[in-house]
Order: structure tokens, then sequence, then C-alpha cells
């Protein structure tokens, strides 16, 4: 007869039985497993008897450890995450079964059960066992993943509620991606926009998340697939290679070849900025301000009414290839003008360009809602609360947030922006 409910109080529980006459496995030793109970069953006569043996390493003592490149991650996740039957082993390894298990029962990662066949185990394993200490850990490790993930959608959620009205694209990526790979990359180009958070470049981005610029260094297309806004890659640095336009009185002297003369050439001029191939300017003959223009349109009319003041346009966020050409120009010029379309993008697009320009540098920001212009989309919440930060600057930059606060929307078209510049410089 058996113990139904398990020891009788007061009785010690039975020592484990070790089957040293089965040696078929070096490196591991077969034992009879003790039952919850703490005993084995007894037939009639008192005597302990079992069914199934297990193996295990012979060196149970030692704490388990991972066999170098058995396994990948995921396949070792699901190894230890729970018992396995034999047949979801082959199943899942194929001919690389055995070796796997007996790798690992070796490693004291798992042990191998059989049932017997009289006094001998069964030709084939019936079930393994991982080691209660790894099943713990991969426990908590799916635990705490799954946690992060949550807190990653809630995250996600809350961005896209917040972004929806600005950037619809990149609300709708961050609650219709699933993958959390993805979303990872999603949520952290869409934490940079929300704080004007600005990159150089993409491996600088990908080496701030991640610490390691070939973590992903696809992220560009990867955001662009989701649905981001090519304005909004701009806007914190995604765009390769940026392009700027640059017209009037400059020279344009390249790492080799000729000079490039740009004076009496209609403007403004493509260049596409690469950070091996650095341009250097020269502003060979000007009297008027610098000018920095963020609506094209603008620019090109600008340029063909004051062909003798040196022009950049830039779209989005400059990056530093483009805060460097800024830089070199300003710095031979008395006066430099920044011009942007009057909502959160331009503000911070100012912000960028003025704080990295030449520290004794003249500077004027034309806000060009002070010209007449059709009133804009109005600012969401989400808006208002990263103008306010800017807002509070005691310079222009600042003086140009608390305008495009007190106005409440957008203001963006070329006429407006046209106009704004021509009256600023009718009255110099």
């Amino acid at each position: 007869m058996t113990d139904p409910d398990g020891p009788t109080p007061g009785q010690e529980p039975d020592p484990e039985i070790v089957l040293r006459s089965i040696t078929d496995w070096p490196g591991l030793i077969a034992y009879a497993p003790l039952p919850a109970s703490g005993r084995y069953p007894r037939n009639r006569s008192g005597v302990p008897y079992y069914r199934t043996i297990r193996l295990r390493t012979d060196d149970p003592v030692q704490p388990p450890h991972r066999p170098n490149g058995l396994l990948s991650d995921t396949d070792w996740a699901w190894m230890i995450r729970s018992e396995h039957g034999w047949k979801q082993i082959t199943d899942r390894f194929g001919d690389r079964a055995h070796i796997i298990a007996f790798t690992l029962a070796r490693a004291g990662c798992i042990t191998i059960g059989y049932e017997l066949q009289g006094a001998r185990p069964a030709p084939t394993p019936k079930k393994v066992y991982p080691h209660p200490a790894l099943t713990a850990t991969e426990k908590d490790r799916r635990t705490s993943r799954r946690d992060q993930r949550t807190n990653l959608q809630t995250r996600a959620a809350a961005l896209a509620a917040d972004m929806a009205g600005e950037w619809p694209g990149v609300a709708h990526a961050l609650i219709s991606t699933d993958h959390a790979d993805r979303l990872t990359w999603a949520v952290n180009a869409a934490t940079d926009l929300a704080t004007g958070a600005v990159h150089p470049s993409v491996r600088a981005f990908v080496q701030h998340h991640a610490a390691n610029t070939k973590a992903r260094d696809d992220v560009q297309r990867l955001l662009a697939d989701l649905g981001f806004e090519p304005a909004a890659l701009a806007e914190i640095g995604l765009s390769r290679s940026p392009y700027i336009g640059v017209a009037g009185p400059v020279r344009l002297h390249p790492p080799t070849g000729p000079v490039i003369d740009l004076s009496g050439l209609p403007g403004p001029h493509d260049l596409r900025l690469h950070p091996t191939h650095p341009l250097t300017i020269t502003v060979t003959a000007s009297t008027g301000p610098l000018l920095i223009i963020e609506n094209r349109q603008a620019a090109e009319a600008v340029c063909d009414t004051h062909p003798h003041l040196p022009i950049i346009w830039c779209h989005g966020q400059p990056p530093d290839p483009v805060l460097d050409l800024i830089r070199q120009t300003a710095a031979q010029v008395q006066l430099t003008w920044i011009c942007t379309d009057a909502d959160l993008g331009g503000v911070r697009i100012t912000a960028r360009i003025h704080d990295n320009l030449p520290p004794a540098t003249a500077i004027r920001v034309i806000d060009v809602g002070t010209a007449e212009h059709t009133s804009g989309k109005p600012f969401s919440t989400y808006v208002r609360t990263r103008l306010e930060p800017v807002a509070a600057r005691g310079d222009q930059v600042g003086a140009f947030a608390r305008a495009c606060l007190a106005r409440g929307y957008v203001v963006e078209q070329e006429a407006s922006t046209r106009t704004a510049l021509v009256m600023a410089l009718d009255s110099r």
C-alpha cells in the first residue's frame, strides 16, 4: 500500500534513492525522485518502490550553468521555463534533441525523466525538468519584461494622446505598433520630439538610446515605415545627409575640387551636406544681414529681390553640418536674422540656431506673425505646454515664443513670411 496523504506526523522523510547500478550515461547519475510527501510509496512488505527515475549531473552541489553556444536565447528561455515532454523536445530540436538535453543535464540545468521497464529505464526519455532556480529566474525575467512592456505601452498611449493634433502619423505609430522593439524605438523618437531633443545624426540617436551605434542602424527607415512624418524625423535630426540652400555673394570651398562662386546666380542652391565632406564658406561682399529662412518659397523670393544678401535656407531642425555652415557665415557678417514659421517647430528651430551662433553675433528674430496673415491651426495643449518653457527665456527667442502663445495659432504662410522679411529689410 502507499501513503496517500503524505507522511505520518513525526515520521522522518525518506532518504533519496540513488541508483548507482545504472551507469549508462557518463557525467550523470540516476535517482528516484522523492515524492512531495517526503516518503516513497511502500509495497505490502513496507519496502519503498518507484516507477520513474531521473538523470542529473553527478555534481549536484554546483550551481547550474548555461553551456556556451548550445541554445539561442529564445530556446534557452523556453527550455528552462517549465517541464517539457520528450515529444515537445524532439519537435523543437529534431536530431539535436538528445545532445541538447544531455548537455544541459550535465551542466546541472535540467534533469531527464524516464519510466521504468522492469529494473531498467525505458529507451526514450519521458520528460525533462528544469532546475528550480533557473525556472524562478526566467519567471522573474518574464514578469519584469511584461511590466516593462505594459509601462512602454502606457508611455506610448500618453505620447500619442499629446501628439495626435501636431503629429498624427507619430501618434498612429505609437498606438498601432505591437512589436516591443519597434515600439521602444517609436517611443524613444516620440519622446525626443516632445522634449525638443535633436541629434546630430542617426548614429548619435541610436548611441544615445542604446549605448551602441549599431543597435538599430535602420531606425530612420523603421520609423518612416511605422508612419512618422518626414518633418518629425527632421525635427529630431534623423534626416540623413541634410540639404541646405545657399545664395548671395558667397563662395563654397569643398575639400577637393575648385571653389564655387554663387555670386550672381539665382538661389537658393541646394547643397547636400555630409559629415565626411565638410564645406567652408566665404562671404565675398555684403553690408546687409545674413538671412536664415525656413520657408523655401519665401527664401526664393528674397533671393530674387535681394541678391546682394547672403541667404541660407534650412528646413526643420538643423543638424550639426548645417549649424557649422551657419556659424561660419554668421562669423563673417555684422548681423544675422532668423526667420521661421511661427509655431512650435519654428520656435525650436530658432532656439537651436540662436544658441549655436558665435557668442558675439548680433541677432534678430523675425516674427512672421507680425505681418498680415490668416489664422492657422490653433495650438493644442501639447504645443502650449512645450512653448511655455521657451517663453520663459529672457532673449529674443523667448519673446518669439511668447508672441506665438499670445496668438494661439500657427502662422506658416509663404506670403506672411515674405511680407515680414520685406518689412524688416525696408526698415533697416
